[in-house]
């Protein structure tokens, strides 16, 4: 991860110099302002929009939660310090990434610095999946490195995806293309399907379709792109219908007017 950067919010100078100190120590942490007042806090922060602040509760003017109240959601994530514990309730109310009550032992203020960095993690890696999940959605950008020649004699220089930002339990992931076994149009969303779960993602299928890699997947239904490498079986229904049997135990239809170049490029492969 790229550095952190932090501001120290604290009327006390010896305060500012300890919080100052330990923020040294760590050299993924730039200290990037430090304020006495909270009026100058509200103007550093609102200027130079760090990713954490150590924000004092009691200071002269303004205090540490009125400061924090007016921040806006997301960055800078609050960690505050005080000798008073009896302000925790308020400052959880404002969302607090932590409480800090003084004097605190270096472990402790390490563990909140961490809980602290992982929140500015999580937000990184939140806006990114956002940002390509548009891209992807738009057609637009998100490509793996350039390939010439694996999709057909004479083809241009092509470029497919290979991560799909994703959302699971709250987190923000990049799953690997490979590891998808088949995907299914869901309204204006398409479902990643892999060996053991799912992931709903706002793209669509005509999208991606053009996206991945032919050589590995293949559009056989209108609501469908299969992984080619997954397919166990090729099984006839009824009326001269065809379905896949996939690895994760999934069976999709195969649509009449994409049955031959299935039958093209699985046949070989299956026997």
């Amino acid at each position: 991860m790229s550095r952190v950067r932090v501001a120290v919010v604290d009327d006390e100078p010896l305060a500012r110099e300890v919080l100052e100190d330990l923020l040294g120590r760590d050299p993924e942490v730039e200290l990037v302002a430090s304020a006495g007042d909270g009026a100058t806090a509200a103007r550093l922060l609102r200027d130079l929009r760090p990713d954490i602040v150590f924000l004092d509760v009691e200071m002269p003017e303004r205090g540490g939660l009125a400061v924090a109240a007016e921040l806006a959601e997301g960055p800078p994530f609050v960690v505050f310090v005080t000798a008073h514990s009896r302000y925790a309730p308020e400052a959880f109310e404002v969302e607090a990434v932590d409480y800090l009550v003084k004097p605190f032992a270096d472990e402790r203020f390490r563990r909140s610095l961490a809980r602290a960095k992982q929140r500015v993690r999580e937000h990184r890696m939140t806006g990114l999946a956002t940002r390509l999940a548009e891209e992807v959605a738009e057609g637009a950008v998100g490509r793996g490195p350039s390939r010439r020649g694996e999709a057909g004699a004479g083809e241009e220089a092509s470029a497919f995806l290979e991560r799909i930002p994703v959302r699971r339990h709250g987190r923000s992931l990049l799953l690997p293309v490979e590891s998808v076994v088949w995907i299914e149009s869901e309204d204006y969303y398409a479902r990643f399907h892999t060996a053991n779960a799912s992931y709903l993602v706002r793209a669509a299928l005509t999208s991606l379709e053009r996206r991945l890699h032919p050589r590995s997947f293949l559009r056989v239904h209108r609501s469908a792109i299969v992984n080619l490498r997954e397919v166990v079986a090729f099984e006839p229904l009824t009326r001269g219908a065809w379905s896949l049997a996939l690895s994760n135990g999934a069976r999709c239809r195969v649509a009449s007017s994409r049955l031959a170049e299935v039958k093209k490029r699985l046949l070989p492969d299956l026997g």
